[in-house]
């Protein structure tokens, strides 16, 4: 706890206010306020956002005190107010430094890690394997960053006996304020891999700029880097854990057993995983363990204990209209905060609940800590709250009088059949102990479980947008493109991510799809591009914006308006035909617009627009150029008779690279933003967000002779393995991809269809490939995988993407 006071003195800033508030907790992110009266909210401006724009939106909901940048909010409207403002030139800087100072009041060991690859799961795993002797602080989930870091940092209190931070940097310069704060004593160095290498100028300065973490360590494990990578001076204390030769612990890895071999010991251990990753994180944690004096046996015996570590935090569709949010495998207080802040942005509508078994919490008492649970469901505001395991049961007394508890995970399976009826229309959050076995609770109430799913990964989504906001000046709006079923990854969690980066405007084909997005806390403006006039009520009802591209749209939304009697300007948007010859004014129809808007005073234009139609084929940028041509005469010639400024915005995903000339006001993100570039150069700067996966349901022997599939149209020239997937064309896995025309992808391996694809599933030559039913099937997982898809269908990214059938079920994972 420290007061504001304290925190000026410490930092050297000033304090503005009346009040010198106590504060207990640390926030930067404004969609996470959890104890309003005792947080100091960090307003950080970045290349992309400016969190002094939630300070207004953050004392409404009672928010009291603020470190803000000089320069960048205005104090003197709460002169008179219960608020306090610490005013810094730089809020990162004050928060690093007020961490290191933090960090000093402590002398206990202090593990930190860094590398390129395993951070996250080895902080975790060494937490599984020492909690039991010591209490422990660490990061949650993956807070490694320059933010990151020191408010993992601030959580250290008394009662901790060891402390394990993990420190991520993208460019050089960025490790040494890491490395003061974290002051680690022992250092563990992970696995050097491809991450962030666009940062650096080559492999070698990327592993120099990590180690100045390790600097001050007073003992180094090292795992996979050879011995000449780091001085000598370093070398001296640290441990290597690595296949090379000249490791002090040899690695060997040999059916699930790894071996740890120096010149006295070889120490053997069995590891409940098999993949490569999974060895080296674990090898890089026997050798912290060992330097912690830990012996052969006992290590032995907790990693036969190690949980799998969810990296990805897991939404989707339940039954009776529920949602779920998948977050189990770790249970601890810190983790549970960030989920549920999942689970308050979800539907308005829904009701909120959570099931979570019993707590991991070292260093706290039973009592406190099953407090500190109930306080924290009170706070949320939690309608419902079911808890499994026999410790949380002895605390139910603390929980609302509508709990449920249940002593084990199938005793709650066993009498859900009698209470099911009280998870409709519910955001449920799962939170428990991978002992626990929550993933059959996920199955029970997940709406769909077959094996196919489209993943949609959040954190890539967040990457794209960014890429094209690097392209466009600050004062350019985006407007992204949400119609579709958002390309086929779902338009509500597409929206809501959109939301919190910022995003200016959302766009929707139709208006069912807007009032969708209201229902589920989507607050930002939303444009409709096919507007029918069934729907103007819902339009209006919904604060969604409509497209206007005919007259007859103009007077019969205008006539909508009056019979409402909604006298205020409505805000619309104004198509413009340019040469799309698809909707829209034409060059002819722009001064009887004109007269038209300014007769029509019950209308705003929010936004004129139009439609490239080749922006992305250099062959038709005469074309395209004339078309931007026709868009500035007609948006000139309505600005000047409207008397005031409109947003324009012609460029689409392609054009916001290629017409940079063209960027207006506001560009329009689609399918760029889902990963899809349109050339060699741009795609190498996208990441794919969908991922449509399935698995193997069966393997067949097909002699020579045979045939397969619907009409015996696949013909077996040999001997061959078939291996049936359930995806078919009622999933988006065209017919036409039949006949070895395509394929999928298995262990990374192409394998072609075979015969006729059928409804509901298909069948691939696996004769090439080791593999057995129940195993990973990829149809696709990048954006090149795509574009071969569309061009054995004769067709384009688009078409592949959103004929993802609505009936596949999409699984949004983020960080």
């Amino acid at each position: 706890m420290y007061t504001l006071d304290q925190i000026a003195e410490i930092t050297n800033i000033k304090l503005v206010g009346k009040n010198n508030y106590s504060i207990h907790h640390f926030l930067n992110d404004s969609r996470s306020v959890l104890y309003s009266n005792e947080t100091l909210f960090i307003a950080l401006r970045t290349e992309r956002n400016n969190g002094h724009n939630y300070i207004p939106e953050l004392i409404e909901k009672g928010v009291t005190s603020f470190l803000i940048s000089e320069n960048d909010f205005n104090t003197s409207p709460y002169s008179d107010s219960n608020i306090s403002f610490l005013v810094s030139i730089d809020p990162l800087k004050t928060i690093q430094q007020l961490a290191a100072y933090h960090r000093q009041q402590f002398s206990i060991p202090v593990i930190g890690i860094t590398g390129s690859n395993g951070k996250t799961v080895v902080k975790e795993w060494l937490y599984q394997l020492l909690k039991t002797n010591y209490s422990i602080c660490r990061s949650p989930k993956s807070y490694n960053s320059q933010i990151g870091v020191p408010l993992s940092v601030l959580n250290l209190n008394a009662s901790h006996t060891l402390a394990i931070f993990e420190a991520g940097i993208s460019q050089p310069g960025e490790m040494e304020t890491l490395a003061s704060i974290i002051r680690p004593t022992i250092g563990v160095l992970t696995s050097i891999g491809s991450a962030h290498d666009e940062g650096f100028k080559n492999r070698e300065e990327k592993i120099q700029e990590k180690i100045k973490l390790l600097l001050g360590s007073d003992a180094l494990i090292i795992s996979g880097l050879e011995k000449n990578k780091i001085s000598e001076s370093l070398q001296k204390k640290s441990v290597f854990v690595s296949e090379y030769n000249d490791a002090d612990l040899k690695v060997k890895f040999e059916n699930n057993t790894l071996h740890l071999k120096s010149k006295n010991v070889d120490h053997t251990f069995k590891i409940p995983f098999s993949d490569l990753a999974s060895l080296s994180n674990t090898a890089a944690c026997v050798g912290v363990m060992l330097h912690l004096g830990f012996k052969e046996k006992e290590i032995a015996e907790k990693i036969k204990l190690l949980q799998p570590v969810a990296l990805r935090l897991e939404i989707k569709k339940g039954i009776h209209n529920s949602l779920i949010i998948n977050d189990y495998y770790n249970s601890d207080l810190d983790s549970l905060k960030i989920a549920l802040t999942h689970l308050q942005q979800q539907n308005n509508r829904l009701k909120k609940m959570v099931i979570v078994s019993d707590i991991e919490q070292s260093g706290i008492s039973p009592s406190d800590l099953y407090h500190n649970l109930a306080d924290l469901f009170s706070q949320y505001e939690i309608d419902l709250v079911v808890g499994i395991g026999k410790e949380i049961i002895q605390h139910k007394p603390l929980f609302k009088s509508n709990s449920l508890f249940f002593e084990s995970t199938q005793n709650f399976i066993e009498q859900f059949r009698f209470i099911n009826y009280q998870f409709s229309d519910a955001g449920i959050l799962l939170k428990g102990g991978r002992s626990f076995g929550f993933e059959n609770i996920s199955r029970l109430l997940q709406l769909k479980s077959h094996d196919t799913v489209f993943e949609i990964d959040l954190n890539k989504l967040t990457e794209n947008v960014n890429y094209y906001r690097s392209l466009i000046s600050k004062e350019v709006k985006i407007m992204g493109m949400v119609k579709a079923m958002g390309y086929g990854s779902g338009s509500t969690e597409i929206a809501r991510t959109l939301q919190h980066m910022g995003v200016d405007y959302l766009a929707v084909a139709y208006a069912d799809e807007g009032v969708e997005l209201r229902a589920s806390h989507i607050s930002l403006p939303i444009m409709v591009m096919s507007p029918e006039e069934d729907a103007f009520e819902d339009i209006i009802n919904y604060q969604l914006e409509p497209e206007i591209y005919h007259f007859k749209v103009l007077r019969s939304f205008v006539a909508k308006l009056d019979s409402m009697g909604i006298t205020e300007p409505y805000p619309v948007h104004l198509k413009i035909d340019t040469g799309m010859h698809r909707l829209g004014f034409e060059e002819q129809d722009f001064n009887e617009l004109l007269k038209e808007l300014q007769r029509t005073p019950q209308l705003k234009v929010q936004s004129v627009f139009s439609h490239l139609s080749g922006s992305d084929n250099p062959d038709l940028d005469a074309f395209t150029k004339e078309q931007i041509r026709i868009f500035e005469s007609a948006y000139n010639l309505l600005e000047k008779g409207l008397g005031y400024t409109v947003i324009k915005h012609i460029c689409n995903s392609g054009a916001i690279t290629r017409f940079k000339e063209a960027h207006y006001n506001m560009v329009r993100l689609g399918i760029g933003m889902y990963g899809v570039g349109v050339n060699e150069k741009e795609q190498n700067k996208l990441k794919n967000v969908g991922t449509l996966k399935t698995r193997i349901s069966q393997i067949k022997n097909v002699v020579k002779g045979q045939t397969v599939s619907y009409n015996r149209s696949g013909k077996i020239n040999s001997d061959t393995k078939i291996a049936t997937i359930p995806i078919g064309y009622a999933d988006g896995f065209s017919r036409a991809l039949g006949n070895g025309k395509h394929g999928v992808y298995i262990q990374n391996t192409f394998c072609k269809t075979v015969g006729n694809i059928c409804m509901d599933m298909c069948m691939v030559d696996v004769t090439a490939i080791r593999c057995n039913e129940g195993e990973e099937v990829i149809i696709f997982e990048n954006a090149e995988q795509i574009n071969v898809m569309a061009q054995a269908i004769n067709s384009i990214s688009y078409e592949v993407l959103t004929s993802v059938s609505a009936r596949v079920k999409r699984v949004y994972v983020q960080e």
